[in-house]
């Protein structure tokens, strides 16, 4: 159901402006908004933060991004600089408590203290990037000499020259003659190339040239299509019968001194991660604070915060203000939003299930503030519509082991945990309906524990389940209107209040009629359900207009799209009977049972799928249509690293 909501005025001194608005960041409830004078009030007693003139008189607070937000970002600069080098770290409650209690000159020094770690932390990060770019280059050209094994023994062992492999695609092999020709041309014949050919379809060249003309033949080889392979500064001008031994030793060193740097950046990360990642949260709430302060209105001596709390938080509100500052902030209440102020902010509150149900019925809208909130009848009707479509114990058992087994993978993960509660109802009610239904697996649980079914058997009783399924539909949808009239009521619109009525009068009149023509109404109703059709036909045309008439055939289209209940439920039951007839066909018992447990399978996913989207389907389109009035603003209380609990209480985390 949705909160009641208060509109609230915080009046400090200026001095106090940020005390204030640390207290209100703390609390975390305030939805805070453009300040709106009252009535009586002088116009330009108080401006926006954005007014040039206000920021002259208040030169002690914010107007847009001032000098005060620079100085923390640069210091958030810092730390978001430090948590990139040392990986992402999570701080306790007591830690980010003792931290979010200094004040900014203590934040700086906190800062300063670890420019030391972030030196010593980029030093060890470039020194790792350089270690690993010289093992990756020496395990690239080992390959390369391995390759030219049978040629190495003609290059010339003298000291003074340089090495660099080259790779090239077999196809463009006579790349590498030209090569030689520009270096003979470059370096005047001191020079010696050596080339054979690789398997994956790739030449390789050895180019050896007088190391003082390095230079030279980077230049000669860039912007080739090749693969270039540089010895580190260490080994170049070794003899090339020297060279493979000695890449040898400097890869084990390399490969040590990796080990060595990983290990003193894991103790720095253990080290400082956590206060680095603190520091980091309470900076951008700082931030955040002063952007909301550069947005409120102020006058000479005073600036006001204004916003929406729930009602249920008011008194958290004043007491914090009250321990905080004494009387010296004044925090006034405008009292209960009405329910035709429709620019509060929307939050709402529901049971432990119902609240997991809050984003379903908020995909497609939020509702206006004073309206109905649709989450407590998703959270009732959607389950039971899955479970009537797919109706299979077997299947709400599976789905139920599955949801057990990976609960605790989703324990730590908010979206996954989100679908825990969600999927529970679904797998009871496919339960539930499959011992109604009689089926477990199909009739596997009839052929072998002698299940019956309790209710109906769903493949013979067709139009039984017709019958259910569009009863279902005039339930769900004259319910919706039925609500629908009620809100347009709270919003004061008479005249969709009406047309709302007039078409579940049409509705219900034209299953009145429809039930006298079966014979289980008595025929004189039938006239009486006629005359008042053409009256509800009436006052629809005279409130909505030629749309009238449209929308209430619309009406009972919504309610013969309820036949989908019957038919994908149907269709299940089939597909579970071919998998059990499927399974018992082969001569092979144990390929029989690999048959029936694939198609059960696949009719298990089709199934909670098909049945998922469906019964969102006819929630959104033929239910929340009814009566849902969209445009609500959703209610994002100013909250802190610290202030979490405040908002979850309302069913809303804000920002």
């Amino acid at each position: 159901m949705l909160v009641k909501m208060h509109r609230i005025e915080v009046v400090a001194p200026r001095s106090l402006a940020r005390e204030a608005m640390r207290i209100i960041h703390r609390a975390g409830v305030v939805h805070l908004t453009t300040f709106e004078a009252c009535e009586g009030l002088a116009l330009g007693t108080f401006a926006s933060g954005a007014d040039d003139t206000a920021a002259e008189r208040a030169p002690d607070l914010p107007s847009t991004r001032s000098q005060r937000e620079q100085a923390l970002a640069l210091l958030l600069e810092d730390v978001t600089r430090l948590d990139s080098l040392l990986g992402p770290a999570t701080p306790d409650r007591k830690r980010l408590e003792a931290a979010w209690a200094l004040d900014d000159d203590a934040l700086a020094t906190a800062v300063g203290d670890l420019r030391e770690v972030q030196g010593r932390a980029d030093q060890l990060t470039s020194e790792r990037v350089r270690a690993s770019a010289d093992l990756g280059r020496l395990e690239g050209y080992r390959r390369l000499i391995e390759g030219l094994t049978g040629a190495v023994g003609r290059l010339p062992r003298v000291r003074g020259y340089a090495a660099t492999g080259i790779i090239v695609a077999t196809r463009h092999r006579a790349l590498i003659g030209l090569i030689m020709e520009e270096l003979e041309a470059v370096t005047g014949g001191r020079c010696e190339v050596v080339a054979a050919d690789l398997p994956g379809d790739r030449s390789a060249a050895v180019l050896l040239y007088p190391a003082r003309m390095t230079t030279e033949i980077s230049g000669l080889l860039g912007g080739r299509d090749l693969e270039e392979l540089s010895l580190p500064s260490e080994l170049v001008g070794v003899p090339f019968d020297e060279l493979v031994p000695r890449m040898v030793v400097e890869t084990e060193r390399l490969r040590e001194r990796l080990l060595a740097l990983d290990s003193e950046l894991r103790q720095l990360s253990a080290a400082h991660a956590a206060p680095a990642a603190t520091l980091g949260l309470v900076l951008r709430d700082r931030m955040a604070e002063e952007r909301e302060l550069a947005r409120a209105a102020r006058s000479d001596h005073l600036i006001v915060l204004s916003g929406w709390v729930p009602a249920e938080r008011m008194a958290d509100l004043r007491g914090a203000l009250t321990d905080g500052l004494d009387e010296r902030v004044l925090l006034l209440d405008r009292g209960k939003v009405g329910r035709d102020d429709h620019d509060a902010p929307v939050a709402v509150t529901n049971g432990p299930i119902s609240r997991t149900f809050e984003p379903l019925a908020r995909f497609i809208a939020v509702p206006r503030y004073g309206t109905l909130d649709p989450t407590p009848t998703m959270a009732l009707t959607f389950p039971a519509f899955v479970g009537l479509m797919v109706g299979d114990a077997g299947y709400g058992l599976v789905l139920l082991a599955l949801l057990l087994l990976f609960r605790r993978r989703m324990s730590s993960s908010p979206r996954l945990r989100a679908v825990w509660p969600i999927g529970l109802t679904m797998a009871i009610s496919m339960i539930t309906f499959g011992v109604l239904f009689g089926e477990l697996f199909g009739a596997t649980g009839h052929h072998l524990v002698g299940m019956e079914p309790i209710w109906l058997e769903r493949r013979k009783s067709i139009m039984t389940l017709l019958v259910i399924a569009l009863t279902i539909g005039v339930a769900q949808v004259s319910v919706g209107l039925a609500l629908g009239v009620v809100n347009a009521t709270s919003m004061h619109h008479r005249r969709e209040a009406v047309g709302r009525a007039a078409l579940l009068t049409g509705l219900l009149t034209v299953v009145a009629l429809l039930a006298a023509m079966a014979g289980f109404l008595p025929a004189e109703l039938a006239v009486m359900a006629a005359a008042a059709l053409v009256a509800a036909v009436t006052i629809a045309l005279l409130s909505m207009g030629l749309a009238g008439p449209i929308e209430l055939m619309a009406v009972l289209g919504n309610v013969l799209s309820y036949a989908r209940l019957m038919a994908i439920g149907l269709a299940g039951v089939m597909l579970a009977l071919i998998a059990d007839a499927m399974g018992g066909l082969l001569p092979v018992v144990v390929l029989g049972v690999l048959v029936a447990v694939l198609l059960h399978g696949v009719n298990l996913i089709l199934g909670i799928f098909d049945a998922s989207v469906q019964s969102l389907r006819l929630h959104y389109v033929e239910f929340f249509t009814k009566f849902v009035e969209p445009g609500g603003l959703p209610y994002k209380p100013f909250t802190s690293v610290l202030g979490g609990a405040a908002a979850a209480s309302t069913g809303t985390r804000g920002d």
